[in-house]
């Protein structure tokens, strides 16, 4: 839990004005249309008092202000729409850092950024329009969520483009399985360029309340990132669209960063998403969720000594390897939904879980188990089958780019089936099986080979493609 330092902490603003308002019984001649009827009563839009998000001066930016004590940033800043909007937000501040720190000089701005980027990031692209350069170390096998970069793989890429309009390095960290990337050594190589890192965190909000060995959080601001993007709904305790943008020192003015989020965001932000991330300061307990990671690592040795692999290193994401087992993700995921058990992502290979304090305990936890273990038995081959599982074992190169995102914004193009009458078409539009991930091809760019393969593997059917 946050503390309390300040004798004159306000503790939860904006959710202490919403009571009071909803308990006034004042006259409402202002927006919403339901006036506060069918149990509305919190939900308000910019009342006298209610300070406005992308003018905070209020109870909004004094929620704001102690987040960032949380956080431990120069300033964390709301929003309602979810990383996508902060994601957007962040490419957009670091272009203005680039011609800010270059006296306006006029270039073709490059992000360079991993593969398995959400697709917001393409549509920051196409709307703001800066080209990019795309990062996927090679590695064995195939996955449309894994794309693991090291600092020493960075630091060649950053070497061989020496000479071009790159402006800022962006990452996606936790990825969806759960693999955490190396934050510092990343930030110490984009900072050696004189290149703010921007990270989608969006799933490891509560990093923050994680230590490692030295004693030392996970979040990637604390790591060195200069720009992080969370999903506060994702793991915290926090309405679905509430989300943080922070920054790590100050390389604007909030003036400038709130007009970056409007920007992208609706003039009428709701204040219960506001409120839950009002609450959530007092609500967040590093304690109790410290606890959780414990729970957490004894079910995994549970599920493990079933006979099912693991994958990725994130606290709180429990994702099973089903790469070299004849079982597959997306069978079990339905499986477990008929037995009344919902997860959060599935395909061939893997299957996704995500655990948080609020989970009941021991019941949830029981239950997965004891599900987990009957069908253990029925679709875990012999340990000596297990060589015979369905990983996706193929070299991908990224395919050629005939044009940036932004450039075939307003093409003509229609919908094709995916066959090989596709080779050598360009893709109209990015192919994503799940955010964020590893596009077999965005748009743009030229469908090849094992364009298709990847497409096929993963059942997409249909693509739309330019004229």
């Amino acid at each position: 839990m946050l503390e309390n330092k300040d004798k004159n902490f306000i503790v939860g603003p904006v959710k202490d004005f919403i009571e009071d308002y909803s308990q006034s019984n004042k006259v409402r001649l202002h927006m919403p249309g339901h006036k506060g009827a069918f149990g509305y009563d919190g939900d308000i839009t910019e009342v006298t008092g209610a300070d406005s998000l992308y003018e905070a001066s209020g109870i909004i930016a004094e929620s704001e202000s102690r987040a960032a004590q949380l956080f431990g940033t120069w300033r964390t800043f709301y929003g309602t729409e979810g990383s996508s909007q902060m994601v957007k937000a962040m490419c957009y501040l670091a272009i203005k850092n680039y011609y800010s720190m270059h006296d306006g000089e006029k270039i073709r701005p490059v992000i360079l950024a991993t593969r398995n980027a959400h697709k917001s990031f393409i549509y920051a692209s196409m709307l703001l329009g800066f080209d990019i350069k795309w990062i996927l170390p090679e590695r064995k096998t195939y996955s449309l969520c894994k794309c693991e970069i090291l600092p020493e793989e960075l630091k060649s890429l950053l070497q061989q483009e020496s000479d071009s309009n790159i402006i800022a390095v962006y990452i996606t960290s936790p990825d969806y399985l759960g693999n955490i990337l190396d934050i510092k050594g990343l930030a110490d190589i984009t900072h050696e360029y004189d290149l703010p890192l921007l990270v989608d965190n969006a799933h490891g909000a509560y990093l923050k309340l994680m230590q490692d060995s030295d004693g030392k959080d996970l979040h990637p601001i604390t790591l060195g990132a200069d720009l992080v993007s969370d999903s506060a709904h994702k793991t915290l305790p926090v309405l679905t669209g509430g989300a943080y943008l922070h920054l790590r020192e100050e390389l604007f003015s909030e003036e400038t960063v709130r007009k970056a989020l409007l920007m992208f965001g609706s003039t009428s932000p709701s204040y219960k998403i506001l409120e839950s991330l009002d609450q959530a300061l007092t609500r967040i307990n590093r304690e109790e969720y410290q606890e959780t990671v414990k729970r957490v690592d004894s079910l995994k040795k549970d599920i493990s000594s079933m006979g099912y692999s693991l994958y990725g290193d994130e606290p709180l994401k429990l994702t099973i390897d089903f790469s070299e087992s004849n079982a597959e993700g997306l069978s079990i995921l339905s499986i477990l939904s008929k037995e009344g058990i919902e997860c959060e992502y599935a395909d061939p290979e893997y299957l996704v879980t995500m655990w948080s304090p609020y989970n009941d305990y021991p019941g949830d936890y029981d239950r997965f188990s004891k599900i987990m273990g009957r069908l253990a038995i029925q679709v875990l081959p012999a340990q000596e089958l297990r060589k015979k599982g369905h990983a996706f074992e193929m070299s991908f190169g990224l395919p050629e780019v005939r044009y940036q995102p932004h450039e075939i914004m307003y093409m003509s193009h229609h919908t094709e089936r995916v066959s090989y009458v596709l080779m050598g078409k360009v893709a109209a539009d990015t192919m994503v099986g799940c955010p964020p991930a590893v596009a077999p091809v965005v748009a743009g760019e030229v469908i090849d080979e094992n364009v298709l393969k990847v497409l096929k593997h993963y059942n997409i059917e249909n693509i739309e493609v330019i004229d």
